[in-house]
């Protein structure tokens, strides 16, 4: 069946039968794909019928699909011409695992982070009218993301403007319950009949126009409301004044077709909760759909993944057992997430001390005003979050945190580039954005040792904010010792690993391996190199650089992180602070985003490879000695 689909449209004619079929072929098709290339599978699977209910009754060349994040999207890059290139998720020259608008005209608003997405179907739907234009706007968005305060924000709006749009709440986490099925599909039935509507159209409609005495319509509003506490759970999305139906099977295409011909049509803000179940159609899935929501190669039989076993530890695990051992040392210590437990290291720890752990959902923002008002209690508070997605709580970094000095410490897992994920989750802007609030220490070890004794140094820290920030990848050099043997760092104090008098590096976190490669290139070619660890992006080990400047003819900074006004920048405003003339080459991240490939290729993309450091800076060397 999925060779006969060539375009969206085609699905329009097929009978459920075929519909149903084209379904488990699209099923079959992921579960292929991603077994070989990795990528969001649990999601994708859950969200088969879902789209494909979708491609039936709307029309995908004119109407606007907009979906929250895009883990769930891979059935409708199937059925929007992508079929073939579904196997390059995430690789250079490939396609986004997300949605993209540089991708597809089918992809009408790009998202990676959650909860954008009735945010972005209202403005597509208020330019509609503005442009006197004709099509359907529809947003679908996860459960998950619905944590997220953005929703809530676009969904009183949305109310606000009564604009044409309908979203669709797909919701993973809980399933209809069997044993009051009939009760559900009787639910189901009188709040999705025709005359059930037209009354509540003919009740708001009347209400809306004013067209009764006063106590007539204050008694069909509450006649509006009652109906729908009583048939419904939606009573609180209709207070939003959308228009609320569900719970829907999410895996009955009959059904949901049923439903998306009915609201269609129907004026003003509509959401139709749909329920599925994540990993639908893959057991290992279902039954763990959290340990397969982002995959690499596995076996589809087993389940079990293909990647070769490795001596080295992750970032994230070497900083979990190291916070597992503050946690056990000190009660006051908390850790508090954003919906991201598992990967950030925090689940095993929540399991050990359940009330010192807090998943305060999508809600990156509150994540960092909570720690704060906990940290004016003496409580000693860990924000951990993917650097990306910090970046949404940069105003209650500044206004909650830093401007009180209040000390809390905030872990950035996956600092720098993360590979197939592409632009949407690199981690490039963090030593930007962090560096320039007042009173922040920004620290980023060069390899597990050190990240295991920067987690002592923030623990200890009380003065005011104080920042970690590692890579995605892995390091095979880190202490088996108890916390307290782990070698102590000094705030603001960097490391020299080799004194030079011609070229000098200055490198932080990832970039310390990278210059030392580097160094021993160019020594072969008969330069005297210098190479300092930094530690610390801010502050900044001042005498040491000045001591080592001092010897050089001339400085290259390397630093995972975008050029502008990041760590380099930084060390060019100490020598200009200092009166230091000394020809200066920054390596970073250029002014462009890159998207996804391997992370060895964006390196390389962004001129952060070893072999493109050495004839970059050995071309500019030699151009100070004409």
């Amino acid at each position: 069946m999925l060779e006969k689909i060539k375009c969206s449209d085609d699905v329009q004619q097929l009978s459920f039968a075929d519909l149903q079929i084209l379904a488990d072929d699209c099923r079959k098709h992921i579960l292929e794909v991603v077994s070989q290339s990795g990528g969001h599978l649990a999601s994708s699977l859950g969200a088969v019928e879902l789209t494909i209910a979708l491609a039936k009754i709307f029309d995908f060349e004119k109407d606007k699909i907009i979906f929250d994040v895009g883990h769930q999207t891979y059935t409708y890059k199937i059925l929007t011409g992508r079929k073939d290139k579904l196997s390059g998720l995430g690789k250079k020259g490939g396609i986004s695992k997300f949605l993209s608008r540089f991708e597809s005209k089918y992809d009408h608003f790009g998202a990676g982070h959650a909860s954008t997405s009735i945010s972005a179907s209202l403005g597509i739907s208020k330019a509609r009218t503005l442009n006197e234009d004709d099509f359907k706007t529809i947003a679908v968005i996860g459960d998950g993301a619905m944590t997220g305060g953005l929703s809530y924000e676009a969904l009183n709006h949305a109310g606000h403007l009564d604009e044409n749009i309908i979203v669709i709440l797909n919701d993973n986490e809980m399933s209809i319950d069997a044993n009051v099925g009939a009760l559900s599909r009787t639910i189901l039935n009188i709040s999705s009949s025709k005359s059930f509507n037209i009354l509540r159209a003919e009740i708001i409609r009347q209400i809306r126009e004013h067209k009764l005495p006063l106590a007539v319509s204050n008694t069909l509003d509450k006649v509006n409301d009652s109906m729908m506490a009583f048939f419904t759970k939606g009573i609180w999305f209709e207070k939003f004044n959308f228009r609320y139906f569900g719970r829907v099977d999410g895996h009955n295409i009959k059904t949901l077709v049923s439903f998306f011909k009915l609201i269609k049509d129907l004026r003003g803000p509509i959401l139709l909760h749909v329920v599925t179940q994540k990993g639908k159609g893959y057991s290992f899935a279902e039954v763990d759909p959290m340990a397969y929501h982002g995959v690499g190669p596995f076996d589809l039989k087993t389940g079990k993944s293909l990647k070769k076993k490795d001596v080295a530890k992750s970032y994230t695990a070497i900083w979990s057992e190291s916070f597992s051992q503050v946690m056990a040392k000190d009660e006051k210590v908390v850790g508090i997430s954003a919906a991201m437990l598992n990967n950030t290291g925090l689940a095993s720890i929540k399991e050990k001390y359940p009330h010192r752990v807090f998943d305060v959902g999508i809600a990156e923002g509150h994540a960092v005003t909570f720690a704060g008002g906990m940290a004016t209690q003496n409580i000693k508070p860990f924000v951990v979050i993917y650097s990306t997605f910090l970046q949404r709580a940069f105003d209650h970094i500044v206004h909650d945190i830093a401007r009180q000095d209040l000390p809390v410490r905030f872990i950035l897992d996956r600092g720098g580039f993360v590979g197939p994920d592409g632009a949407t989750h690199n981690g490039v802007m963090d030593l930007t954005y962090l560096r320039m609030i007042p009173q922040m220490v920004i620290m980023a070890p060069k390899n597990g040792c050190e990240l295991q004794s920067m987690v002592n140094l923030a623990h200890q820290y009380d003065k005011g904010p104080i920042a970690i920030r590692f890579p995605r990848g892995k390091s095979d050099q880190y202490h088996d010792l108890a916390l307290n043997d782990i070698p102590a760092l000094e705030i603001g104090k960097g490391e020299l690993i080799q004194s030079g008098n011609q070229v000098l590096l200055i490198a932080i976190g990832s970039m310390v391996e990278t210059a030392g490669k580097v160094a021993e290139k160019l020594q072969e070619k008969g330069v005297s190199v210098g190479v300092i660890n930094a530690r610390f992006v801010k502050p900044l080990d001042q005498d040491l650089i000045l001591q080592e400047t001092a010897k050089v003819k001339c400085i290259a900074t390397l630093e995972e992180n975008v050029k502008i006004g990041g760590f380099g920048s930084g060390i060019l405003e100490l020598l200009a602070e200092r009166t230091v003339l000394k020809p200066t080459i920054q390596f970073g991240i250029p002014d462009w985003f890159i998207r996804y490939a391997s992370r060895e290729d964006q390196l390389e993309m962004a001129g952060l490879d070893t072999e493109s450091v050495v004839e970059k800076l050995l071309s500019f060397y030699n151009g100070l000695q004409q």
